[in-house]
């Protein structure tokens, strides 16, 4: 009995677990989208992001006991803000979870993540708003998204990353970053206590630069670090164990730990370069790596130390002990006659610790280098940097450029030429300089670049510099000279810069003022515009390409700037346009760019502008320009803004001069094209003559009409006030003549060019097609005799005529009133008719219901509170039966988050997750206790709103 039993328990549990297999194989086939579909919703629910999938696949044969998620081709794009930035577009993303996790329903917990070659696009703007913050807040999630969970839980125990591609734009610290072909690894099991954690990390190229200077570029990198992480209640201890850190040839490694207490951060770092020699530092350097490095000689003795040590909280700095010294250095390429030699560097900073950040020193003793018979020397040293910098520093520099070729491999095509001297001697206290004792401050000495040539195929002309020198003093720093030429362009300037060392050790505002000339200016050369292709021979409106179309960044203006540039250009080309006389003012203050009074020559006439480009928002730059056209060629304004004929599509048949003044306010792409939906304008437009020639639709017009043709007009004194905003280009009504048929134009065209006009014309009696006189003529004769009391009259000389004209101005829908206002003009008999029979009937109706209605009133009254006063009695119940579930549900919430809390133990992983689930369990259960009470006012809501409607039917 019992060996049956035993053979049949074994029998139906393998076909149970047969059909379990089978199913988890067959589910993932038969409800592919379905489950795809789950995954998305389940994502969306929590991010304010949108995640994309273009596949989903599950497996688990190959890999169980873990089964095995696959995203393919996930994409997650911002919103709001980032809404045209993808955060990341994935193209496989593969996690593991528990088999059994899935198998019996519970929360399923993420054992191991694998994605392959991510695209990431990071992005902090300047108010600090970050597009990788998209966890979703309770306060914007659906009632439906707090009431279910995430059947999902981060238990990791490793993670990699392949061929990824990592951007990052921090404009809040002006930090960037480019991380090419990241692969990188990390194994340990991030929900003890106490974990080892070993990470693997390579990049084939990186680059970081930190308010303007790269500190890293195109650095080839890798990276073996193992961490020991110790989490406790009131500390967690990261230990650097075995690690070993490249940066091109340079390598070194960290020793030591940080440990982030109760209050504040205590640390203990020493970077180890023991084995690292002066060629492996100067791979660092492109102009050395990128140019026969490997065949590179190099000598010297390198001397390397760094140590971080100490306690950091909100008040305090841990100390640090920073230093590089090279001894007796050399660098010498084999195909090259040269060697760089005598090279001398002893530099460092230090700082004990503690509150007071004025004991922080920085130092370069001493810089030296030969190439042969060229020289450079300087030191710097800085002091009390926090409440009144102290700078010394002495630069010394005579170098023939025509001889670096001899020292330093160049590119094909590179070339040098020209002489740099500099003697520059700078000492003092900052506050020396804010009293003005120029005296007590030592800032004396001269820069001077004469005949220098850079010739590159990268750069289409030679730039040859006759002259350019700069003039030290505690005042300012003068330039005293430049005249210099690129290509066929020539230009002169000279200025003066103020407090420009108050910029260098305070970040001080910068001050200055420049005068710029110029004989020619080929703008055109100096800054090739981007190829774009767009038709304007299009027969549909083409929706507006956005900003993000293209991949450039916009300029900004620097925020701690003061400058002002005077210019005087004799003639310039710019985006094909010949101008001539430019002159006028430019500033640039606080990020904004502004015009004062910049009057050309251009396009047959004058342009004046005054105004300003705004960058003060960094993502949504705005200019703002009032312009000034006098006798400008319509032809040539068309054909170079494209913009124009977007506003206006009539220009493009339009021969003659315009002049204008007009105020514009718009968003801007990165390329400085004006974003037509955000246009706002208003302003005037003026002409003695303007012929219209090939415009089809006056044609269409006639034809409407049966009036003679309409072909080739021309606007004698024409003047119009016209206003843009929300997308449409209105006009104020001005007249126009259609042949010799005057005529009062009005309405307004869209950016993408559709028509909505209205055209009042007054045709004359002999430009009315005789066909069509005639039959109007024998229909008055026949009313006349119909009726003899009715005065029809003769046809007058002028029928005025309206004419519709709307839709997309290629090919417009065009209606008129024409045949209507004919048999108007006989005499208004249709009016005349009607107002016969109005006349007729309009006493054949009275009104006969006004006497007994005061007898109910009162009895109505009484009947109407006895149904409110007991509608009032029974809501009051239902609010208070709501309230008291609400609270049963707060109170039990708190309870339970409470449980988890105290189960956490002391991992801060699981400590932290607890805390986050604790609260959302609390904010899940407001949410559900506001829905209880919320039903309840709407209940009690719907029974007042009831009695108040059977109150209403009482005497109705």
């Amino acid at each position: 009995m019992a060996k049956k039993f035993l053979k049949k328990f074994l029998k139906w549990t393998g076909i149970s677990l047969i059909l379990i297999i089978i199913a988890l194989i067959v589910i993932p086939i038969f409800f592919k989208d379905q489950i795809k579909e789950i995954v998305i919703d389940e994502v969306n629910k929590t991010l304010n992001a949108e995640l994309s999938l273009e596949d989903f696949d599950l497996t688990f044969i190959s890999t169980f006991p873990r089964m095995t998620v696959v995203l393919n081709g996930a994409k997650l794009q911002g919103k709001d803000d980032f809404k045209d930035v993808t955060l990341m577009d994935i193209k496989e993303l593969k996690a593991h979870v528990g088999f059994w996790d899935v198998v019996s329903g519970d929360q399923i917990s993420i054992k191991s993540i694998e994605v392959d070659q991510p695209i990431i696009d990071v992005r902090v703007l300047q108010d600090g708003k970050a597009n990788y913050d998209i966890m979703k807040p309770d306060s914007v999630k659906t009632e439906e998204e707090l009431e279910e969970p995430s059947n999902f839980k981060l238990s990791l125990q490793d993670y990699s990353i392949k061929n990824g591609q990592i951007k990052y734009s921090d404009d809040s610290y002006n930090m960037h970053a480019n991380l090419v072909n990241l692969n990188h690894s990390g194994k340990g099991d991030l929900t003890a206590d106490v974990i080892d954690f070993v990470t693997q990390t390579s990049i084939d190229s990186l680059s970081v630069d930190y308010d303007g200077i790269d500190y890293l570029s195109e650095v080839k990198t890798n990276a073996d670090v193992n961490l020991l992480m110790e989490f406790s209640d009131k500390s967690s201890k990261f230990t650097l164990k075995e690690n070993k850190i490249d940066l091109n040839a340079f390598s070194f490694s960290v020793d030591g730990f940080y440990n982030m207490l109760q209050g504040y951060d205590d640390m203990d770092l020493n970077l180890n370069a023991k084995e690292t020699s002066f060629k492996d530092l100067l791979s660092l350097i492109p102009t050395f790596y990128q140019s026969g490095y490997e065949s590179m000689v190099s000598k010297g003795k390198l001397t390397i130390n760094g140590l971080v040590k100490g306690q950091m909280d909100d008040k305090r700095m841990p100390g640090w002990d920073f230093g590089l010294i090279v001894k007796n250095g050399s660098v010498k390429y084999p195909d090259l006659p040269g060697s760089i030699s005598n090279i001398q560097v002893d530099a460092g900073s230090k700082f004990v610790g503690g509150e007071d950040l004025n004991k922080m020193t920085a130092d370069v003793k001493s810089f030296h280098a030969n190439f042969g018979k060229n020289t450079i020397d300087g030191n710097l040293a800085l002091r009390t940097l926090m409440s009144d910098p102290f700078i010394q520093s002495k630069i010394v520099a005579n170098v023939d450029l025509s001889t670096l070729e001899e020292f330093v491999p160049m590119s094909e095509g590179e070339k040098y030429d020209g002489i740099l001297d500099a003697d520059v001697e700078v000492k003092g206290k900052m506050s020396d300089l804010d009293k003005e004792d120029y005296e007590a401050f030592t800032a004396k000495g001269n820069l001077t670049i004469s005949d220098m040539l850079y010739a590159s195929k990268d750069v289409p002309d030679d730039v040859n510099i006759k002259k350019m020198g700069f003039d030290f003093s505690p005042e300012h720093l003068a330039l005293t000279e430049m005249n210099a030429k690129v290509g066929k362009s020539d230009f002169q300037a000279d200025g003066k810069i103020e407090n420009y060392l108050g910029y260098l050790l305070r970040d001080d505002k910068l001050e200055g003022a420049f005068n710029f000339s110029s004989s020619y200016l080929d703008l055109d050369a100096l800054m090739p515009a981007s190829e774009t292709s767009e038709s304007t021979e299009a027969t549909t409106p083409a929706p507006e390409t956005s900003a993000s179309a293209t991949a450039t960044e916009y300029i900004l203006i620097p925020e701690n700037v003061d400058f002002v540039l005077n210019t005087d250009i004799k003639k310039a080309r710019y985006n094909g346009i010949d101008v001539s006389n430019i002159s006028g003012g430019v500033g640039l203050k606080n990020e904004i760019a502004t015009l004062d009074n910049l009057s050309l020559n251009a396009m047959g006439g004058t342009i004046g502008l005054k105004g300003s480009y705004n960058t003060q928002n960094h993502t949504k730059p705005v200019v703002d320009f009032a312009y000034s056209l006098k006798k400008i060629d319509i032809q040539e304004l068309a054909q170079n803004f494209i913009t124009v004929e977007k506003l206006a599509p009539i220009t493009k048949y339009a021969q003659g001069q315009i002049s204008s003044d007009f105020d514009m306010k718009t968003g801007i792409t990165p390329d400085f094209a004006p974003i037509l939906s955000s246009i706002s304008c208003i302003g005037d437009i003026s002409s003695s003559s303007i012929s219209l020639e090939g415009f089809d639709l006056f044609n269409k017009i006639a034809d409407k009409t049966k009036l003679k043709s309409f072909d080739n007009q021309t606007l004698k004194n024409f003047y119009t006030n016209f206003k843009v905003k929300d997308g449409k280009v209105e006009l104020d009504p001005f007249d126009l003549k259609l042949g010799s048929i005057p005529s009062k134009v009005s309405g307004y065209s869209t950016l993408d060019r559709n028509l909505n006009y209205d055209m009042a014309l007054n045709v004359p009696k002999e430009q009315i097609p005789a066909e069509m006189i005639k039959v109007v003529e024998d229909a008055m004769s026949k009313l006349q005799a119909l009726s003899p009391k009715l005065d029809v009259g003769s046809l007058p000389d002028m029928i005025p005529v309206n004419v519709k004209v709307e839709g997309f101005y290629k090919n417009p829908k065009i209606t008129t009133d024409f045949k209507e206002q004919i048999l108007k003009a006989t005499g208004d008999f249709k009016e005349d008719l009607i107002n016969s029979v109005k006349e007729t009937v309009k006493d054949s109706v009275t009104t006969i219901i006004n006497d007994k209605v005061d007898e109910v009133k009162e009895d109505f009254a009484a009947k109407k509170k006895e149904i409110m006063d007991k509608a009032q009695v029974e809501a009051n119940k239902v609010k208070a039966q709501a309230k008291k579930a609400a609270d049963a549900v707060r109170s039990e919430a708190d309870k339970q988050a409470a449980d988890l809390i105290a189960e956490a133990g002391n991992n801060p992983l699981k400590k932290k997750a607890a805390e986050i689930a604790a609260k959302k369990l609390k904010d899940e259960a407001e949410k559900k206790a506001q829905k209880i009470e919320q039903e309840g006012n709407t209940k009690a809501d719907a029974i007042m709103k009831k009695a108040q409607e059977q109150a209403d039917k009482v005497g109705n």
